[in-house]
């Protein structure tokens, strides 16, 4: 497995779990460390060592969750900034950072509208 340092005992001990709480193994196997995916009962994909995952049926499904997971990372990247500079920063610079994150919201929304307002696409994400 690769990815993270799991053992494969503590592995099959995450897999027996995650059947005990109802969740069902499938055929599909997790891209980065190999193991089964798990459905579980609300209906989620995950991997029992890197959580959630969602499958892409094409190459333009998996550029799509890219871009969406990059828009996150700078939101949460602003976020973990502004939270630092609060009481200590220059208010220039949290307001910098503010912008930052309404830049990613636009782009958030314009994507939305793009696919006419529905969910998210479907692709391969990190932990959920």
């Amino acid at each position: 497995m690769s990815g993270r340092s799991v053992d494969r005992a503590e592995a099959v001990k995450r897999m027996a779990a995650l059947l005990q709480q109802g969740a069902a193994m499938l055929a599909e196997t997790c891209p980065i460390c190999g193991l089964p995916l798990f459905r579980l009962r609300s209906g989620e994909v995950v991997c029992p060592i890197h959580g959630r995952v969602v499958i892409v049926s094409s190459d333009e499904e998996a550029r799509e969750v890219e871009i969406d997971a990059v828009v996150a990372g700078v939101e949460y990247e602003a976020a973990s900034r502004i939270r630092d500079l609060l009481g200590s920063g220059s208010p220039r610079e949290i307001r910098e950072w503010l912008e930052v994150i309404e830049a990613a919201e636009r782009i958030r929304g314009l994507r939305e509208a793009r696919r006419g307002g529905g969910g998210k696409g479907s692709g391969v994400a990190g932990r959920g």
